[in-house]
């Protein structure tokens, strides 16, 4: 069997015959784009999987679908590999199927270039071998892999399974070791040449979540301990600051222990954790997210040092919208460690799969703060990994099922467009189709395999190749402020972090929808942004705010008539205690702290809208604020126990709005941003994106529609059910529908 793979990687490296690549991530016109050789490259890949039927780039099926894409015009390519294929169980490394993975592309497409997606969790046989550098769950024990038939390698990852602590030194130091040797192996080989980067894969199917994160909590192995302690005595020095810092005249570094799976779970102050008497548990989940940073930092190092020639590095990280309301226990909360490190040039994430974010109509949307990897000069990338909702064509819906999926894809690429990132088409393979027996009733062996669908693909692909010599421009004038660190100090449950998974997830579509464009980043990034473009800035959950943010917010965001809009409980954290009058100075409204055990909803003035009652929550929420406040008008009200849940109250130089819970309503916000002197484009609830001189208008039900440029010119557009029509933003002139 060995013979014969080594005639195959004779053969295939024929058609290897590509020079050698450097990649790199830099700005270019405004935004970050792939260099290949000094080149710029509109950052735009087509993927295989790694599901078994569509992993492998030499197999019928996956090489079609490559050549597919290839003949369209793409020269960026992303494969999978594993340590699985690579580390033998004699602790040897062989590059075999790494090879043949290679050369399956190159065959067909001489001259493309490499993304490689690798795997660097150990292999099965390593897991076996080292049960005690293992994951231990705190509430279950790990449930054993189905190990029969033909499997995908991390098939049972989103549930308990048996594997290595993301916290384990043993893992880190040997797969090091490892990946060091699999690249002085591969950069002699001649396959070398077309490799332009490596994106670092671990965790939950390799997208960096911790093990169990959905439904558990994890990790309270030795090795999470291990790392604790060593994370805790670089934060706190000595004894005597960590017992100050948890209350506590016994602890110290040396005997300081995991937190319990109560604490972890509960929080004492409503859904906020008292950071004077919880600060064990706080420490805990920012310890456990500093530790999956730490992981990918340290292997995309290792790759930056030993390959002879510049790569590009990234990871899946950086996720903040649709992480199932579990973002503290295994969201991706280290952001800014991330975006602060040179040795990593791109993030990338799956879309936003909810809410509202996938069918036809949907708003499509990146999964992460996008805003904030620009400023940094991170690329951004999004996977494409919704199925087209494309049918047979023997089928009575195929034509408006092609329509739809015409539609969806260019919304979604037009979004990236739009916003200054990039993305892949990510193709899960056969098994990986939603459609039933697609493979035997239709000509499609594709997600996009279709004529008139990949005709817009190539057009879309080769205008968006043209534009990369234009200066990017954002349209943007409205800003969304999140913070991943509220998540540590509330509790990790979703019965604690609710009030953050709303505000941050169903504000944003309705958003969308509201006519307004806007830009989304993290709290941290409020120096280094723009400022004056923007005449309205949402803190959504801004909920942790220290000394030095709140100066900062003061001295250069709260002035020029800007609005500022602010969710539930800004600042009630400063990060040391927990105070009613942190908000009253965040926000120049005076409040009142209140209590129900009702529903809570809020019902609005009938100018905003005529739908003006918005039940949010059907659950206790403590603490529960009102604006008290006589200097403020008042839009609206909680109608179980009264009281002002919606002011806006103008103060020197702005104005501050205050609302008590997160509404989710496009008239509520269009109302909001018009009063903010916002531009709308429409008011049609279509899903809008401006930028890089296009407007994209994004529609289920079609109809005539009045858009409203912000140069002040009018025009009228006739748009067509199920479809995605493109204008330049400055002429109003149609490119394309």
């Amino acid at each position: 069997m060995k013979s014969i793979l080594v005639l195959l990687i004779m053969i295939t490296s024929i058609y290897n015959s590509s020079a050698q690549i450097a990649g790199a991530v830099k700005m270019y016109n405004g935004r970050p784009v792939i260099m290949i050789n000094d080149q710029p490259q509109y950052p735009l890949m087509y993927s295989l999987t790694d599901v078994p039927g569509g992993r492998w780039s030499w197999e019928e099926l996956p090489n079609y679908n490559i050549q597919n894409f290839y003949k369209n015009g793409f020269r960026l390519f992303q494969l999978d590999i594993f340590f699985d294929h690579l580390w033998k169980e004699d602790n040897s490394i062989s590059l075999d199927t790494l090879q043949m993975q290679i050369n399956g592309l190159l065959k067909y497409c001489p001259d493309a270039a490499v993304m490689l997606r690798f795997h660097v969790n150990p292999p099965k046989w390593w897991q076996r071998l080292h049960p005690e550098e293992n994951t231990l769950y705190a509430d279950t024990i790990a449930t054993p892999d189905i190990n029969w038939g033909l499997q995908r390698i991390i098939q049972d990852d989103e549930r308990t399974p048996p594997r290595t602590s993301l916290a384990s030194a043993r893992w880190k130091a040997e797969s090091g070791e490892k990946l060091k040797e699999v690249l002085n192996k591969l950069k002699v080989l001649p396959e070398a040449n077309a490799l332009a980067g490596i994106q670092v894969a671990g965790g939950v199917y390799g997208e960096w979540h911790y093990w169990g994160f959905i439904e558990n909590e994890p990790d309270v192995s030795k090795p999470m301990a291990d790392y604790f302690k060593q994370w805790l005595k670089e934060k706190y020095k000595n004894n005597t600051q960590l017992q100050l810092a948890w209350n506590n005249k016994t602890v110290s570094l040396e005997n300081a222990t995991l937190p319990s799976l109560a604490e972890k779970r509960n929080a004492k102050a409503g859904i906020f954790r008292s950071p004077t008497e919880e600060r064990k548990t706080i420490d805990y989940y920012e310890a456990q997210h500093n530790c999956v940073a730490d992981d990918i930092l340290f292997f995309c190092k290792i790759i930056k040092d030993n390959w002879p020639r510049p790569i590009i590095t990234g990871a899946f990280y950086g996720y903040f919208y649709a992480v199932f309301g579990r973002e503290t226990a295994g969201g991706h909360l280290a952001l800014q460690k991330l975006l602060n490190s040179p040795d990593i040039d791109f993030l990338c994430a799956p879309a936003a799969y909810y809410p509202e974010a996938s069918q036809t109509g949907d708003a499509y949307r990146s999964r992460g703060l996008i805003h904030s990897a620009i400023l940094h000069q991170k690329l951004w990338l999004d996977e494409m990994d919704i199925q087209s909702p494309l049918l047979s064509w023997k089928d009575s819906a195929y034509k408006k099922s092609l329509d739809k999926s015409i539609a969806n894809v260019r919304r979604n690429m037009l979004f990236t467009y739009t916003h200054g990132t990039g993305f892949w088409f990510y193709d899960f393979g056969p098994s990986g189709f939603n459609g039933g027996p697609r493979l035997t009733d239709h000509s499609s062996y594709g997600w996009w395999d279709e004529p008139t669908l990949m005709k817009e693909i190539k057009n879309l692909k080769s205008f968006f190749d043209s534009s990369i010599a234009t200066p990017f421009t954002s349209d943007a004038d409205v800003l969304l402020v999140h913070d991943t660190k509220a998540f540590f100090y509330t509790g990790s449950d979703r019965a604690s972090s609710y009030m953050g998974h709303w505000a941050n997830n169903w504000i944003p579509p309705a958003m969308f929808k509201s006519g307004a464009i806007h830009d989304v980043i993290h709290v941290d990034d409020l120096d280094k942004v723009n400022i004056d473009q923007y005449k309205a800035v949402v803190f959504v959950n801004t909920w942790v705010l220290n000394d030095q943010q709140k100066a900062l917010i003061k001295n250069r965001i709260s002035k020029n008539n800007r609005h500022l809009i602010w969710m539930y409980a800004p600042g009630y954290s400063n990060e040391k205690e927990l105070n009613k009058n942190f908000i009253e100075k965040v926000t120049g409204i005076k409040i009142k702290q209140v209590e129900t055990n009702s529903p809570v909803t809020m019902i609005t003035d009938s100018i905003i809208t005529k739908n003006n009652r918005f039940t949010v929550f059907n659950r206790k929420i403590e603490p529960l604020f009102i604006a008290d406040d006589d200097k403020a008008i008042v839009l609206g009200k909680l109608d179980s126990i009264g009281g002002a849940a919606m002011v806006k109250k103008q103060q020197a130089g702005f104005t501050s709005w205050y609302m008590s819970i997160p509404p989710a309503d496009i008239d509520l916000w269009r109302y909001v941003f018009i009063e903010s002197g916002v531009h709308i484009y429409e008011t049609g609830n279509d899903v809008l994106y401006s930028g890089n001189g296009i407007l994209s208008i994004h529609t289920l039900t079609g109809g005539e529609r009045k858009i409203a440029l912000k140069n002040g010119k009018e025009i009228t557009v006739v748009l067509q059910p199920n479809s995605t029509t493109i204008l330049n933003s400055v002429s109003g002139k149609i490119v394309s529908r």
